[in-house]
C-alpha cells in the first residue's frame, strides 16, 4: 500500500499540466517521477486503478510516455483534465479502515 505522501505526489503529477495538455507516463517512469520505490510497482498499479475508477485519470496501452519521449506497448496513464480537481481526493476518502 502506497502512504499518503506518495499518493499525494501521484495525484499532484497527474494533476498538474497546462490547460489543453495530458502527458502520458508509463507505470515505471510515473513512479521515477513521484519517487516510489520500483518494488511498489503493483502498489502504485493499484493505486492508479483506484483513480481510475473514479474519473481522476485514464489508462491506454501503447503510445508515447512523455517523461522519455520512447513509444511503449506498456501501459500509459494520463491525468483527467478538471478545474477543480476534486475528484483527486476521492480514492482517500475510500481507503478508511474498516
Amino acid at each position: 500500500m502506497l502512504s499518503r505522501a506518495q499518493e499525494a505526489r501521484v495525484r499532484e503529477v497527474l494533476g498538474s499540466h497546462a490547460p489543453g495538455t495530458s502527458p502520458a507516463y508509463c507505470l515505471e517512469h510515473l513512479a521515477a517521477s513521484t519517487q516510489i520505490p520500483a518494488g511498489h510497482l503493483a502498489d502504485l498499479a493499484a493505486f492508479v486503478r483506484r483513480l481510475r475508477v473514479y474519473g481522476a485519470c485514464q489508462t491506454s496501452y501503447g503510445g508515447i510516455c512523455s517523461s522519455d519521449g520512447q513509444a511503449t506497448k506498456r501501459l500509459l496513464i494520463t491525468g483527467v483534465a478538471s478545474d477543480d480537481h476534486t475528484s483527486f481526493g476521492a480514492p482517500d476518502e475510500a481507503r478508511q479502515s474498516p
